[in-house]
């Protein structure tokens, strides 16, 4: 039975990230949690793991490092939207700040702002309302500004608004993983 295998019965989680981008990290949890070691190599984890059948120790140290991992991937997720957070803040706030001083500048994020949303419903109507009479040509050129549009448009909306998805996504993973931990 491959090694990979074994984690899978055990800790379907750390076995999936181990096929993926992030099995440096999963080897580094399993080196540490097996062997005590953070640092060794996939190799190093998977003689340990091929040895034979699992003792209770193992069975107990591969969920506990599943339960790392995955909490491991939270925090680092929660990080990455905190800081996505604290930069739509920092845009908010310099916009706020170049109000207060009187600057002109200060018109530039409004002013895109207008400009994308009124190009994404004018390209809406033109695409949508008004199709059937545009040329060919036209027509696609207003599909690809629309296209193009779209991601303004959900930035525009973010910026103003601010983003609480995947403020919920991070909440509700932590929280999940709290609670796997305390059963």
């Amino acid at each position: 039975m491959d090694w990979k295998d074994i984690v899978g019965t055990v800790a379907p989680g750390l076995a999936t990230a181990l096929g993926g981008p992030l099995a440096g990290a999963a080897v580094k949890v399993l080196g540490d949690k097996l062997l005590g070691r953070p640092d060794a190599s996939q190799e190093e984890v998977a003689e340990a793991l091929s040895a034979g059948s699992l003792s209770g120790d193992q069975i107990v140290a591969l969920k506990k490092a599943e339960q790392d991992f995955t909490l491991e991937m939270a925090r680092i997720d929660a990080a990455s939207e905190a800081s996505h957070i604290a930069d739509t803040a920092s845009a908010r706030m310099q916009t706020a700040d170049l109000a207060r001083s009187g600057s002109a500048i200060a018109w530039g994020a409004p002013a895109v702002s207008i400009m994308v949303v009124c190009g994404y419903f004018a390209c809406i109507w033109l695409l949508f309302i008004r199709g059937d009479d545009l040329p060919v040509n036209l027509a696609q050129l207003v599909s690809i500004m629309f296209g193009a549009l779209q991601l303004g448009f959900g930035q525009v909306i973010n910026y103003w608004l601010g983003s609480s998805a995947g403020s919920k996504k991070s909440g509700d993973a932590i929280r999940e993983i709290a609670t796997r931990k305390a059963s």
